[in-house]
């Protein structure tokens, strides 16, 4: 029995006339009649009681009738879901993210993709970059936003830049540099240092001590802790300063100010990264949303991606 068979016998069971289901279904008589007759005697059962004059579908055809529809809409689904999920419309995608682009490029990202894309199950997880790394190596994310450190594309990785952000000295309200409208790295080279680890962010961490080695002095680290806003409620208890990405002065913790550092043109990046190997439509239509929402988002966001204030 083929799915033609069940086709050809909803078209004659809805017709009860075989000329007419013929007509429906662009094929001549005798061939149709001949289909019937097969199927009739595979199943064992007559499904039409036939005369010169009209067809009439059995008791037994009635509930074969019921199913063959049953039979010929999940085929028809499963036809539409196929293709669906070629243009990427429906399906699932796992997204890892660092906390700051939460403050940033993540949201409106998410948001959009939703709007577009609402048959997709998305699901997110805030790691930092070195674990993102290894979630999208062994498929737990299947894409990550993240600082790349360099060498990244070595572990198998493609990886796209999408946002600049400049660079934000957080400091206590009550600091005597929090009264200046921009700050000089030399400035900050007796501070107190607050600090994300470097095996958590190495590409973000190795940024800042170059920056400040290269005015002179190494900072002076004296607590680290996994996430932005984690550092920067520790700032808020003046226990020290520390640098941001700009995005991070939506946190608005109290008792925290936050003043450009050194030359407008420093700036780290937020990047995208996916498996090179990863065939997913629906990842090839988050990556094409990522790239046009962070060409928005980088135009039209002024308090996040402006050089300070």
């Amino acid at each position: 029995m083929e799915l033609r068979h069940l086709i050809y016998f909803i078209a004659v069971a809805e017709e009860l006339h075989f000329g007419r289901a013929a007509r429906r279904l662009n094929i001549s008589q005798p061939p149709l009649s001949q289909q019937i007759r097969q199927l009739e005697a595979e199943i064992g059962v007559r499904l039409f009681e036939r005369t010169k004059r009209r067809v009439e579908i059995t008791q037994p055809g009635l509930i074969f009738l019921e199913e063959a529809r049953k039979i010929v809409r999940l085929s028809e689904e499963a036809v539409r879901r196929t293709i669906r999920a070629g243009k990427g419309e429906i399906g699932k995608l796992t997204i890892g993210y660092v906390g700051s682009a939460n403050y940033s490029l993540l949201p409106p990202v998410v948001r959009g993709f939703r709007k577009r894309f609402p048959k997709v199950d998305l699901a997110l997880m805030e790691l930092n970059t070195s674990h993102q790394i290894e979630a999208l190596q062994d498929g737990r994310i299947q894409i990550g936003f993240l600082r790349p450190p360099k060498g990244s594309e070595r572990n198998g990785l493609s990886i796209e830049p999408l946002i600049r952000e400049s660079l934000l000295a957080a400091l206590p309200q009550s600091h005597a540099l929090a009264g200046k409208r921009r700050l000089s790295w030399r400035m900050l080279s007796g501070e107190q240092f607050i600090m994300i680890p470097r095996q958590r962010a190495p590409g973000f961490y190795d940024q800042i001590i170059n920056l400040c080695q290269q005015e002179g002095f190494s900072p002076d680290i004296v607590l680290e802790a996994s996430q932005f806003h984690t550092i920067i409620g520790m700032v808020s208890a003046e226990i020290g300063i520390t640098i941001v990405p700009s995005s991070m002065q939506a946190a608005s913790i109290q008792g925290v100010v936050f003043r450009p550092v050194g030359r407008e043109n420093i700036k780290t990046e937020l990047a995208m990264a996916w498996q090179k190997k990863n065939p997913s439509p629906v990842l090839l239509q988050f990556i094409e949303l990522a790239r046009e929402t962070a060409k928005t988002v980088q135009r039209h966001d002024p308090v996040a991606f402006a050089p300070g204030r």
